[in-house]
């Protein structure tokens, strides 16, 4: 539900719609001779839709009330597109990206290149020996690790180390980061609107000419990330509910990655998944903030042009089975209990998403909501109690979510049921007009407030376009939630959220 209203509701709230009228007739001919697309229905914000021909997608929005420009890059390539037993290698890879590229982070490339290479060979013969199941050279793969040592201390001389990090600091930089979800990976950043040519350079050369330098030392980074992760109850429960309801999707494989794959990963692997992935007609460019479209899309053209697109890899990945069995795991933990329950739903965009997203928050948005009233509230069993539609992503069918904690004296067997019963009572007696507006009216006060940056807009427009095939779907869909009925919500309890639909995890704490 917040995925489809908070856009479009801090769209209204700073009504960029009536920017439109300060765009010129002469202006708008002038973005169509180039080939843009300018949004001129009130309905929806003065975006400025832009395609290269080799496939990258820009989309504009000019919002001059501050000297910054917010920057959006994102790539439909996430965790669900590692190849079988190459787990990680998405959120790997965007690691990789702020290392460099063949002028930036390093003094001498073409003598740094040399080792890299001598670096790659013993780190692959490494991996080799290292996955044998039997016969494995133990003294092999030790004086594999001195050669590696060696060549990463030789390396070592030619690296200008964090100097990506320092050009963009320079440049005044604020909130620059990284993120790879199941679905897509993104990169975000804002700079004084002074420094839009500097973006262009940076990043293009970013995409076009990575050098996947300090790989190694990366991955255990990762590693150790991974490691601290199987400290963390809340992760542990997250990983086991997917691996436990994805049986053939690989929406089943953790972001970071199994540890065993995440230990053999090469940069032989990251550079196969650059070529394959990363590639400009996989990409949407969202760009919000003090800037002129038509410089936008002439410095675009210039700096990004040369990036050759490329065929991308079937993603059809093999189809969940059908579940017909209730399965219910349970983790053991030094940990207070807790209970998360996943039911299989559509992905995003089927005829029921409307339906499941308001499902989600009549069930649990604010302290008037099922959830909260009855079993925190009214039965006082619960710590808290919430849901939400369409986990891990939306690319392919998900889980519909409901979770909570139960207070002392309770058990998770006792919560699980009270929670299943809340879910029948919703079946029998639908929300109330009353609710699905209320619904509505609590997101245009909470949600505007929250979202009047150009970040938020940025990372909105790029992730709706590449990822859900459409910038304007937030207001799309919430025009669908309006004409939700009462009953419709309760059909959709009825057909997803049943027995046989359902994984749960119970965390139990060990004594």
């Amino acid at each position: 539900m917040k995925k489809a209203f908070v856009f479009l509701l801090a769209f209204s709230a700073l009504n960029l719609s009536g920017e439109t009228n300060n765009m010129t007739a002469a202006r708008i001919q002038e973005l169509q001779k180039t080939g843009a697309l300018v949004e001129k229905d009130p309905a929806y914000p003065p975006v400025v839709s832009y395609t290269l021909k080799n496939g990258l997608k820009l989309l504009i929005l000019e919002k001059h009330f501050v000297p910054t420009v917010s920057f959006t890059i994102m790539f439909k390539v996430g965790n669900v597109d590692n190849l079988q037993g190459k787990s990680g290698l998405a959120h790997l890879f965007e690691h990789m990206a702020f290392k460099g590229t063949r002028t930036v982070n390093t003094s001498n490339y073409k003598k740094e290149k040399g080792i890299l290479e001598k670096i790659e060979k013993v780190a692959v013969k490494m991996a080799e020996e290292d996955r044998k199941t039997s016969a494995r050279d133990e003294e092999k793969l030790k004086t594999l690790k001195g050669e590696l040592s060696a060549l990463e201390a030789e390396a070592e001389k030619y690296l200008v180390r964090e100097e990506f990090w320092k050009i963009y600091n320079r440049l005044g930089q604020h909130d620059m980061n990284a993120f790879t979800s199941t679905d897509y990976t993104g990169y975000v950043t804002e700079l004084p609107s002074n420094r839009l040519e500097a973006w262009m350079i940076m990043e293009s050369d970013r995409f076009k000419n990575p050098v996947l330098r300090d790989f190694y030392k990366e991955r255990d980074v990762v590693m150790e990330e991974l490691r601290m992760g199987q400290a963390d109850p809340n992760r542990v429960m997250w990983q086991a509910l997917l691996s436990n309801a994805f049986l053939a999707h690989p929406y089943g494989n953790p972001t970071i990655g199994w540890e065993d794959d995440v230990r053999h990963l090469t940069r032989t692997d990251a550079e196969s998944f650059y070529k394959n992935f990363y590639v400009p007609n996989n990409c949407t460019v969202a760009i919000v903030g003090d800037v002129d479209a038509a410089t936008v899309i002439k410095q675009a053209e210039k700096y990004f042009s040369g990036w050759k697109g490329g065929e991308l890899p079937d993603t059809n990945y093999t189809k969940e089975p059908v579940q017909n069995s209730e399965k219910t795991v349970k983790v053991f933990f030094k940990a207070k209990p807790a209970v998360k329950m996943g039911f299989k739903i559509p992905e995003f965009g089927s005829p029921d998403s409307p339906a499941l997203i308001m499902l989600s928050e009549v069930l649990s948005n604010g302290k008037t909501s099922r959830l909260y009233k009855e079993l925190v509230e009214g039965k006082k069993m619960a710590l808290y109690a919430n849901s939400y539609s369409g986990f891990p992503g939306d690319r392919y069918p998900a889980l519909f979510i409901i979770q909570g904690a139960p207070k002392a004296g309770f058990s998770n067997e006792a919560l699980d049921k009270a929670l299943m019963e809340e879910v029948e009572n919703l079946k029998k007696n639908p929300p109330t007009q009353w609710e699905l507006e209320k619904i509505i009216n609590n997101y245009e006060v909470s949600l505007i407030t929250q979202l009047e940056s150009n970040a938020g807009f940025s990372n909105s427009l790029a992730s709706n376009d590449r990822m859900l095939g459409d910038w304007k779907v937030s207001w799309k869909i919430l025009e669908q939630i309006r004409k939700l009925k009462p009953e419709d919500i309760s059909a959709a309890a009825k057909k997803y959220l049943v027995p046989g639909n359902k994984t749960a995890v119970h965390l139990t704490e060990e004594k």
